[in-house]
């Protein structure tokens, strides 16, 4: 079973991120998506200051 892929940004800033199971990458400035596991532990704390979006919506971005 493939693994969904899931959007997330900031309440504040402009930063996009995407998870694929334990895969958690940004945005660049330039478009390309890039390594972010420095940011697992957003997923991993429960701070709860990622904000869900749709795939369109980080295409847009």
């Amino acid at each position: 079973m493939e693994e969904k892929t899931r959007y997330y940004k900031f309440p504040v800033g402009k930063v996009i991120i995407r998870r694929t199971g334990d895969k958690i990458e940004k945005k660049g400035k330039s478009g390309v998506w890039e390594n972010a596991m420095n940011l697992a532990w957003r997923f991993c704390s429960g701070d709860g200051n990622l904000i869900e979006i749709s795939e369109k919506e980080a295409q847009e971005k």
